[in-house]
């Protein structure tokens, strides 16, 4: 098992190292790839910790699929491993929390998507200058 820095795995530096040479080299790698880079360093964890992780990961599913009629989600994390029934709930700071942890999520998202539509304005660019040239 690796050693934990912070409650997360310690990524061994030769690991980590190795993985970005082979995204930078290609420009991207699998999830696959990057699999197996981590099992030649051998990096692993304890089975109780996978199953607790699993059976998180199911919860977090279950919660995820709780919604109103309208398709909306009723129960949402409050960022600390607590689930809250959002009509039910009277806390008005928990509330606050969820909120900002939202829209810090869409704010990463929408700046990826923003990189993603730059890049693809791009490629439509020179698509179009090669087409004019041909």
């Amino acid at each position: 098992m690796t050693r934990r820095s912070h409650g997360r795995p310690a990524l061994p530096p030769k690991a980590k190292t190795e993985i970005l040479e082979v995204l930078f080299a290609n420009m991207e790698i699998s999830g696959d790839e990057i699999a197996a880079i981590l099992k030649k360093h051998h990096v692993s964890c304890d089975a109780d910790v996978l199953q607790d992780r699993y059976r998180r990961q199911l919860g977090q599913r279950l919660m995820a699929s709780l919604r109103d009629a309208s398709g909306e989600r009723e129960v949402l994390s409050n960022g600390r491993g607590r689930y809250v029934v959002l009509e039910c709930c009277r806390d008005r700071q928990q509330l606050a929390a969820i909120r900002r942890r939202i829209q810090n999520q869409a704010h990463g998202l929408n700046a990826s998507a923003g990189k993603v539509r730059s890049r693809i304005a791009v490629l439509d660019r020179l698509i179009a200058r090669l087409r004019k040239a041909a």
